[in-house]
């Protein structure tokens, strides 16, 4: 079923703190009428993939008075039409086809998974449409001559699994590598990524097993890979498939080093890992949410608290986690280039912009596009899990 929503920026977050901070638009461009200015947003609402919709758009709809109370932008309200997905390609290459027929917003702004950009991403290049801050790290997406309307604001997967491989292999010495991994582009773009990684170091994936999307039937793949006698194993699932292959792992006593990218992550996971006693390694393309040694994340915290106080009266308070902070600075960022575009806003500008060489800093958050490319991010950092610190350790120790 599609579903589509039509509200203001208090049910558009990805671009709430734009109702004060950006610049009068023209209403040359499609979906800017004399009183609104619309973008589109192509997404899981319901099914599978709606959690990380959920938690990435809390993240601007904190800022202070971004409800339209200033008026909007140049006295037009911000306005966003989300269409459901459910995270399967199919609907969004259906959605996207209704957007270029209506002709009725700016841009399109956030949406998840590779799957469904694969197929939505033809249809918005061939319509003009400029598509914002997909949460997605698939290397294809990242070709600028084949998709000039695609501007991604994070690193690629292949840039994630170069960094958690060479910190396995140089920092605790393991060779024998294995992956699970979603069965479609998603996962199959991983399985690219890694093997090219570990040709690096002249080794290869030993053993190699999928499983089905929107599905959680991963104990056939790991039953497969228990022969292979692995040291590591990626995981390349979504969080809830992620969550299910560790558990599974611990309960069948595999004692391998498991390791995630930031997309395959979940708040619920990252509660668990203490419990859990899992060596999990992840790579995140953000600073921590909670390192407020960074002033992009007090900004952001400080934004949280304001909304959190605007929609509670401060009795519940905020939580604060990657994907909030990713859908805040998106929203910064769009802030930003509407500022940069001027008066005369049209497609074509406001995608000349976002892409504009030269460095943007939000706060002290640096994105630039280099000339002829459509990412602005190379930022990967690790995390280790409890465990797989202690292990860490002791393997050091005299």
């Amino acid at each position: 079923m599609m579903d589509r929503r039509l509200g203001t920026l208090r049910a558009a977050p990805f671009l709430a703190l734009a109702l004060l901070l950006a610049p009068p638009l023209s209403a040359a461009a499609p979906g800017v009428s004399a009183d609104a200015v619309v973008f589109g947003e192509n997404e899981g609402i319901y099914g599978p993939g709606k959690g990380p919709r959920r938690v990435v758009n809390g993240g601007p709809q904190a800022a202070p008075g971004a409800g339209g109370s200033a008026g909007g932008v140049g006295g037009r309200q911000l306005k966003l039409i989300s269409l459901d997905d459910g995270y399967e390609p199919q609907r969004a290459a259906a959605n996207a086809k209704r957007f270029a027929a209506e002709n009725d917003v700016l841009a399109l702004i956030g949406g998840t998974g590779t799957p469904t950009t694969k197929r939505a991403a033809p249809v918005l290049r061939n319509a003009g449409i400029p598509l914002v801050g997909v949460l997605s790290g698939a290397d294809f997406l990242r070709d600028a001559r084949r998709y000039p309307n695609l501007v991604h604001l994070r690193a690629s997967y292949a840039q994630e699994v170069r960094a958690l491989v060479d910190h396995i292999v140089h920092d605790h010495g393991k060779k024998r590598f294995g992956i699970i991994y979603q069965d479609d582009a998603f996962g199959r773009s991983i399985l690219k990524s890694y093997r090219e990684a570990l040709a690096g170091y002249n080794l290869r994936v030993l053993a190699k097993a999928s499983f089905s999307r929107n599905t959680h039937a991963v104990h056939a793949g790991l039953f497969v890979l228990q022969k292979a006698d692995l040291d590591v194993l990626m995981i390349g699932g979504t969080g809830a498939a992620s969550a299910e292959i560790i558990n599974l792992a611990n309960d069948l006593g595999y004692d391998y080093i498991m390791t995630i990218l930031s997309i395959g992550q979940s708040k619920n996971l990252r509660r668990k890992l203490d419990a859990m006693g899992s060596k999990i390694m992840m790579s995140d393309v953000l600073p921590d949410a909670n390192d407020t040694n960074r002033k992009i994340v007090r900004s952001y915290q400080r934004a949280m608290r304001a909304r959190a106080q605007e929609k509670r009266n401060g009795s519940v308070p905020p939580a604060f986690n990657q994907l909030s902070l990713e859908g805040y600075i998106l929203g910064r960022f769009v802030i930003a280039v509407l500022e940069r575009t001027g008066k005369e806003v049209t497609r074509e500008r406001f995608l000349q912009q976002a892409l504009a060489s030269g460095p943007m800093l939000i706060d002290d958050w640096a994105v630039e596009f280099k000339p002829g490319t459509n990412f602005g991010s190379k930022y990967v950092r690790m995390t280790e899990s409890p465990e797989l610190q202690r292990t860490h350790e002791r393997r050091r120790r005299p």
